[in-house]
């Protein structure tokens, strides 16, 4: 069974991350490469699909590498077409870097605005230095090959309940360490203010910033807090009223590798956390839309939870009128069940359809505020800031999740906490720092009364 089944899904995951024998950028055949180009990319081809067995060091290598291969083809097409014009000596350039980008699985720079001829000059410069810099490789290689490293662990039944929890131990390790690291430099590391002369330690500063999950969590309860006074507010001046729905929203089945009992899932469609996560980010688009077209708006939040095998989820809470309350359930449903509707098989028994995987409650007010419904999911997912106690699910202690989630989601680029229909926080930050009621009053007098 091993052999039949488990083997082949390792090698379908080797096959999302490596790039095949016969596949070479198109580039190499266009009559402009250099004559050791083909040779060149042949080699750094093999070296690319050996990364996952390396070290960090191999990828950097490969990095500097491709980087110095690529600012000589540069050197060659700028010899070879001298006679051109710098528009299109521009546009060759910028195509054959992003030709190559695409060939090492990383996505061109500026590739959509290429595409649609909105780049100046000034801009197609920027975006081939940015193709042919090590920093750019050595970023991609590194943060690719870990993915890849992590995905096979997940294949392979090492990212569950019975072994460890939302990702790979080696993972939290070097994630760990890796800030610590950080923390120990920016420790040693002081920042100066050029008008007043004033030094501060840079981690000082950090701590003081929203980069501290004790002042991340207050604020992102200040402002679901914000958001409540805000339905409460619109509530008093408009002949309707706002409801607070929480909703619980889970991938298809076809998206989690491993069930909860600790056997395989057969339907596993070999979906990465973050393939998983464009899902839901995708559909949840495509239900905004929708809301929009049916003139309802909304706002509120959402977190991004990983299952015990690194699958995301998601936990929400929305504010809409009333009267809008019943289409929009509609609406989300609609768009949440689509995937599991369109793999359902026609003259399937009704008992065996799938679930639905939305669930969409309104919040209790005599049992707690929406603030209070959506704490609990902050606090999970923050480092420092989870409850004591052990979760149901797992049986692991809170602290252990939350570490192991905030590492999930910085292997991954997972955003945990997403505000949505509100105004930008920036704004709102900007504000908090005016400390001076004469800063205060020179923005603007009603501002200076409410300050």
């Amino acid at each position: 069974d091993i052999i039949r089944h488990d083997l082949r899904l390792v090698e379908l995951t080797h096959q999302v991350y490596t790039i095949a024998p016969g596949e070479l950028p198109g580039y190499l055949f266009g009559g402009l490469a250099s004559d050791d180009a083909y040779g060149a990319v042949r080699s750094m081809t093999f070296r690319f699909n050996a990364l996952v067995d390396g070290d960090e060091s191999d990828a950097a290598l490969l990095a500097q590498d491709l980087a110095e291969f690529l600012c000589d083809e540069v050197e060659h097409l700028n010899r070879t077409l001298r006679d051109e014009s710098a528009p299109e000596l521009l546009g060759v350039l910028y195509s054959m870097a992003a030709g190559i980008t695409e060939h090492f699985k990383a996505d061109p720079p500026e590739w959509s605005r290429f595409t649609g001829k909105k780049l100046t000059p000034e801009q197609l410069k920027i975006a081939i230095s940015r193709m042919i810099s090590v920093r750019f490789w050595s970023r991609h290689f590194r943060t690719f090959t870990r993915r890849w490293r992590e995905h096979l662990y997940i294949t392979v039944g090492d990212v569950r309940r019975q072994r460890s929890v939302i990702c790979s131990p080696q993972w939290v390790q070097h994630w760990m360490a890796s800030r610590k690291r950080g923390r120990e430099i920016m420790a040693e590391t002081n920042i100066e203010d050029e008008e007043t002369g004033e030094t501060l330690p840079l981690l000082a500063a950090v701590d003081a910033s929203v980069s501290n999950n004790e002042r991340r969590r207050a604020e992102m309860l200040t402002r679901v807090n914000g958001l409540e006074e805000l339905a409460a507010l619109d509530r008093m001046s408009q002949d309707s009223d706002y409801v607070a729905l929480f909703f619980t929203w889970t991938a298809p089945q076809q998206y989690h590798a491993w069930l909860e009992t600790g056997r395989r899932n057969r339907k596993w469609n070999g979906a990465s956390p973050r393939e998983t996560q464009h899902y839901f980010t995708r559909t949840f688009k495509n239900f905004s839309t929708a809301l929009t077209r049916r003139d309802i708006h909304i706002f509120g939040m959402h977190i991004t939870e990983s299952h015990h095998d690194g699958t995301p989820h998601w936990h929400g809470i929305l504010f809409v009128r009333r009267e809008q309350e019943s289409t929009l359930r509609d609406v989300f449903e609609m768009y949440a069940n689509a995937e599991n509707c369109s793999a359902h098989r026609p003259g399937k028994p009704p008992e065996q359809s799938p679930q639905s995987q939305i669930m969409i409650k309104p919040v209790d007010r005599r049992t707690g505020s929406p603030t209070a419904y959506i704490t609990k999911h902050i606090c999970r997912n923050l480092e420092g800031c989870a409850p004591g106690g052990r979760d149901k699910e797992t049986g692991r202690p809170w602290t252990e999740l939350a570490r192991h989630s905030a590492a999930w989601a910085s292997l991954w680029g997972i955003k945990q906490f997403q505000f949505t229909g509100g105004p930008p926080v920036s704004v709102w930050r900007e504000l908090r720092k005016l400390s001076d009621q004469k800063q205060a009053d020179s923005v603007n007098p009603v501002f200076g009364e409410l300050h």
